[in-house]
Formats: C-alpha cells, sequence, structure tokens
C-alpha cells in the first residue's frame, strides 16, 4: 500500500467534508454543490474516486445528479454528502450528514457515535461480527435502527468494493472473518426512524465498467464510450454528467448496459421512508497501528 497516497488521498477527502457543510444550504441544487466538490477534488491534486453521492432524507445512499434530474435543497433536509477520492488509485472514502433543520440531532449523533466506537475497536484480525455488533448496539442506543443491508466495505486499488463487507448490525455468520493486516477498510454506519432496510429506487445515475467485453457487436460510437470509460475510471463508479461530450449519451448508455458491459447502482430509499443519517471513515489497518486516513 502506497501509504503517502493514501494519506495525499484522505487530507483532500477531509477538506471536501468542510467545504460541503459550507456548500450545503437550504436553496442550493444538489448539482452546483456536487460539481463544485468534485472539481475541488481535482484541484487539489486527486481524481474522484466515484460521483458525489448527495442522498436526501429517506434516500440512503447511490444518489447523484443527473443530466436531467436535480435536488434542490428544502429548509428541512437532511442531507447526506458522501465523497471518494483517489490519488493513483488509492482511495479514501468518507461522508457526513448535515441536518439544516436542526431538529435531527439524535439521529446525527446514533450514527457519529456508532463510527466513532466501531472505529475504537478496529485492530488487526478484529471479528466484522464485533465491529457490526458496535455499531448496531450504539444505534439502538438511541431507540433508533441500524440500516441492515447497508454496509461499510474494504478498498483496493482502483476498487471501491475489494471483497469483505463491514456489516451494521451483529451478524453471527461474520464471526470468524477477521481483518487482517494490510487491509484498508470503510466503516459506514447507516442509522434510521425507519424500518432499517433499502430498497432500489427507479432512479439511476451512477454505473461503472463491468470489466467484462461484450460477445454482442459494438457500433463506432458505443466502442468509443467504452474504450474512454475503461481508460478513465477503469471499473470505478462515473457517472454521465462526466460525459456530456458524447453525442446521444442516454441511448449509447442503454445499450451497455443491455449488452453487460456496465453495472448500474440504483438509488436506494429507506422502505418504511424513514430518515437515513450516515457516517463513514476510511481506515488502514497495519500489524502495528491503525491509520484513520479520512
Amino acid at each position: 500500500m502506497e501509504l503517502e497516497k493514501l494519506r495525499q488521498a484522505g487530507r483532500i477527502a477531509e477538506q471536501l467534508k468542510g467545504e460541503a457543510r459550507r456548500l450545503v444550504k437550504p436553496g442550493r441544487r444538489a448539482s452546483e454543490i456536487c460539481t463544485r466538490l468534485e472539481e475541488l477534488t481535482v484541484e487539489l491534486g486527486g481524481m474522484p474516486a466515484f460521483p458525489c453521492n448527495f442522498s436526501v432524507n429517506s434516500v440512503a445512499a447511490h444518489y447523484t445528479p443527473g443530466l436531467s434530474d436535480d435536488v434542490v435543497l428544502g429548509e428541512k433536509d437532511l442531507v447526506k454528502v458522501d465523497v471518494g477520492v483517489h490519488v493513483d488509485g488509492y482511495i479514501a472514502d468518507t461522508a457526513i450528514t448535515i441536518d439544516l433543520s436542526g431538529e435531527h440531532g439524535k439521529l446525527l449523533e446514533a450514527a457519529e457515535r456508532a463510527l466513532e466506537e466501531a472505529v475504537s475497536i478496529v485492530r488487526p484480525f478484529v471479528s466484522l461480527y464485533e465491529i457490526g455488533r458496535v455499531v448496531e448496539n450504539a444505534i439502538r442506543s438511541y431507540g433508533l435502527r441500524p440500516v441492515r443491508n447497508l454496509s461499510g466495505h474494504t478498498i483496493g486499488r482502483y476498487m471501491i468494493h475489494a471483497g469483505l463487507s463491514v456489516p451494521n448490525y451483529a451478524d453471527r455468520s461474520l464471526w470468524h472473518v477477521r481483518i487482517a493486516p494490510g487491509t484498508l477498510i470503510a466503516i459506514e454506519p447507516f442509522a434510521t426512524d425507519g424500518k432499517g432496510l433499502v430498497r432500489e429506487g427507479s432512479t439511476v445515475n451512477i454505473f461503472s465498467y463491468s470489466g467484462r467485453r461484450p460477445k454482442m457487436a459494438l457500433s463506432e460510437e458505443e466502442e468509443r464510450l467504452l474504450s474512454y470509460v475503461a481508460e478513465r475510471y477503469r471499473t470505478l463508479p462515473f457517472t454521465p454528467r462526466w460525459l456530456k461530450g458524447f453525442p446521444e449519451l442516454p441511448t449509447l448508455m442503454s445499450s451497455l448496459r443491455a449488452k453487460g458491459a456496465l453495472n448500474e447502482y440504483p438509488v436506494l430509499v429507506e422502505v418504511g421512508d424513514g430518515l437515513v443519517s450516515q457516517f463513514e471513515h476510511t481506515l488502514y489497518v497495519t500489524e502495528r497501528e491503525v491509520v484513520l486516513v479520512a
């Protein structure tokens, strides 16, 4: 692991969170805020590891503004800003929740405390079950529920999800799964006053190259788009907002999805329409220490 590049990504990610706190105000558009955070990532010497996630109220994750849809913030919105930064493929992933109403302190405190307590027990060979147990207990102590089908994850170079999921509840099936030294992990508790589960919504504005070349023939424009995506983003997520130079982009994207060349990430919505909060840190676990990256 290139620790200095990872630290650089983390420093940039921390600045993005500060900028998000400044920008997230009633009347602002998600597109304005996300574009600024993505541009600032580049200005500071990094690259977005995925599109800025800007999930409001009962939307838990995976919303980013599209080519034609947007969100205008209201005075009482609960906003989750999840940003990823990479430097030469070394990724820092972090998130905060901003309560514009000032009425949901308990919901924010539950997820943030769960994150702090989970981070405090991370060490080489800690059980994933133990992390999930600590997260769940902290959130339930506030009379709230963890979102059981959202989780943290291990991270690899140019890989935002590198194999292991880090649960937000006491999943006994993971009792014997442990974090080995040399592992980069993102811990991200989600707390809700709803039912504690998410479902897929209809909006899809985040995609990634599947890494598989389609067996079906590609048109010249499909080949050009797929080659661009594979070269620029590898298998990291991207959004059509970043591809405005391609003509008839929605048609091209739809065709490449149908041919299996692209993965899609629908927005995730709390099934009981409950409000959802999220906080996230990235940690690098070594034999001697645990490095808080972002």
